[in-house]
């Protein structure tokens, strides 16, 4: 309040009905189980990315192209973009939310989930925490990354005795 008062503006107690108190207690404790991303079909995966603000619709609309492509429709697909760097580079994430106990179901995000990150790959976006099937798609298409992980690498564990094996490595 005395932040908003130094500004010149008025705070408020209540705004459509909600009141600051409560929206003070509801941040100040966890969310309700289940988890978020699980509540919608039981189960997520989600597949993230690096990109530059100005491309996000192009990976947006191509994100709703292969979901249709995998007979996953849109309300299936949750999408948080974060900016970063001052606004010129984001963080694009896709969630797929899928019943873990329907096979078929879970057999579509798995394929989306492979033709999304070679599709994404190809437009330019870089895996910067590649995991999964998505290791030998970002380091493939990244070999400047590969030699810059594989300097820190040894200047941090010369002996190679950290994960050995682990990585491009």
């Amino acid at each position: 309040k005395n932040i908003s008062r130094s500004y010149g503006l008025a705070p408020v107690d209540q705004l459509s009905g909600i009141s600051s108190e409560d929206v003070i207690k509801r941040m100040s404790r966890p969310s309700p189980d289940p988890y978020f991303k699980k509540r919608l079909k039981g189960g997520s995966h989600d597949i993230f990315f690096n990109t530059t603000l100005d491309r996000t619709p192009e990976f947006l609309a191509k994100t709703i192209e292969l979901a249709a492509d995998h007979s996953v429709p849109p309300s299936d697909l949750g999408i948080y973009i974060q900016p970063t760097v001052q606004g010129t580079n984001c963080h694009f994430e896709i969630n797929l939310y899928f019943d873990p106990d329907d096979n078929g179901e879970a057999g579509r995000i798995q394929a989306l989930d492979t033709a999304a990150v070679n599709t994404f790959a190809d437009m330019g976006g870089f895996f910067s925490r590649p995991y999964g099937n998505w290791v030998k798609t970002a380091y493939e298409r990244c070999p400047d990354t590969v030699e810059g992980l594989k300097k820190l690498k040894q200047i941090f564990d010369p002996n190679g005795i950290m994960n050995p094996g682990k990585l491009c490595f």
